[in-house]
């Protein structure tokens, strides 16, 4: 096997295999001998079919198999032999020559920048501190998660902080709105999941009772069909409930799993500092990036930007759908996914090129674990994702996705932390 560099760009590789005759022709043999066994002609036994018959029947169909086959055997190797690791499926375009047959692959890469001095870099924190009163407030979140739900008795009025259960239609122009009505709601008085007017008219109503309310809609409220309009709601009041809230205690405690309210209070101070830190871990890193980047001039790889933003379009297509989408807007959501996925693509090229400085290395059980987050996120069997990276020399994008996480984590222990009021 013969590999040649043809071109060399910034972010692009053009590089030509050649394949000896002898291999190709094995390859063929094999495939139409194959076929033979398996295919049925009038007038022919099972496996006596004659080589040039099949050949007639299933040239196109064997040729196709034999490119695939040339393919699958010599790319991987032949992108280690010039340390390739493309970021995409290759495009190919198959080639004969006198010396063999082959094929050439068209890839893009990460480019190698020079990212000038990325330790050391000083970045200001604050103290990680959890005041008491943080404490109190998670304390009384988990008090409501563990309320109990009843029913009001008697003839009384609905109050902040009570459970309104009602039955509700929208109305415009006297005509029901789609989406804008259902037969039971559970609606929580003074959270705010609804418009305050709404819930407002709710304070006081009675269960059995009835009530119109007419609301008008900003003229940026998101659903554009309402948007600047008078809407009419009836309301029913079906079911009126009460949250009975657990007094904060040690059986209180003992009841979520802890052995005390001293021991349960530790726990949510020591989860908050968690979450300062995180959080914290997450800004020097962004601070970091966010110096690097302005720093220097990266290279964007064309193909791999383009694959991103439609990979995003699609899939906000399939969530989302964007049939409600005016063109403008279609056109500012195209903007933006573009925005961010240069972004993500420029930190990419920012860490890869920081592993490569710093000969950061991928075992192949790190390969592996990461193989099988992909086969998790894509809902595949780790085999099959696996043969598919290997056998479209894509292994490179699953060892980098290994890279960029040890990158980020030596950036991070790399930085000048400055402890500020």
């Amino acid at each position: 096997m013969k590999v040649s560099l043809l071109e060399a760009e910034e972010t692009r590789r053009r590089i030509e295999v050649l394949i000896p005759r002898e291999k190709t022709e094995r390859i063929r043999k094999e495939i139409l001998n194959d076929l033979r066994k398996r295919v049925k002609i009038r007038g022919f036994r099972p496996g006596r079919v004659p080589i040039e018959m099949i050949r007639a029947y299933y040239g196109d169909a064997v040729e196709e198999d034999v490119r695939r086959r040339m393919v699958e055997e010599t790319i991987d190797q032949a992108l280690k032999e010039l340390k390739i690791e493309p970021l995409v499926k290759t495009v190919l375009q198959f080639t004969e020559r006198d010396e063999g047959y082959g094929y050439i692959i068209e890839c893009e890469i990460i480019p190698q920048i020079d990212i000038g001095d990325y330790k050391g870099i000083e970045v200001e924190l604050k103290k990680v501190e959890v005041k008491e009163e943080e404490i109190n407030e998670r304390l009384q979140n988990l008090r409501n998660m563990h309320a109990i739900i009843r029913e009001r008795e008697g003839d009384v009025e609905a109050r902040i902080g009570d459970i309104a259960v009602i039955k509700y239609q929208g109305y415009l122009d006297g005509k029901p709105i789609k989406e804008a009505g259902t037969d039971f709601y559970p609606l929580e008085l003074g959270k705010g999941f609804f418009l305050p007017e709404f819930e407002n008219a709710i304070v006081g109503m009675k269960k059995g009772e009835e009530k119109e309310v007419e609301i008008l809609f900003q003229d940026d409220y998101p659903d554009r069909e309402i948007a600047g309009k008078r809407v009419l709601f009836k309301v029913l009041l079906r079911e009126l409930k009460e949250k009975i809230l657990p007094e904060i205690s040690d059986e209180f405690a003992k009841d979520v799993g802890f052995s005390n309210l001293e021991e349960l209070k530790e726990e949510i101070k020591n989860s908050i500092k968690r979450e300062r830190e995180a959080f914290q871990r997450e800004y020097i890193y962004r601070t970091l990036l966010e110096k690097i980047v302005d720093s220097v001039e990266i290279p964007i790889p064309s193909r791999y930007f383009q694959s991103r933003v439609e990979s995003v379009l699609e899939d906000f297509k399939e969530r989302m759908g964007d049939e409600k989408l005016v063109e403008e807007e279609r056109k500012k959501l195209k903007e933006e996914v573009e925005r961010r996925v240069r972004d993500e693509i420029k930190e990419e090229i920012v860490l890869l090129n920081i592993a490569r400085k710093e000969n950061l290395g991928v075992s192949e059980e790190e390969l592996g674990n990461e193989i099988r987050i992909v086969a998790e996120e894509t809902k595949r069997p780790y085999e099959e994702t696996r043969a598919f990276f290997e056998k479209n020399g894509l292994m490179g994008y699953i060892k980098n996705r290994v890279l960029l996480k040890k990158a980020r984590d030596f950036l991070i222990s790399q930085a000048k932390l400055k402890e500020i009021e």
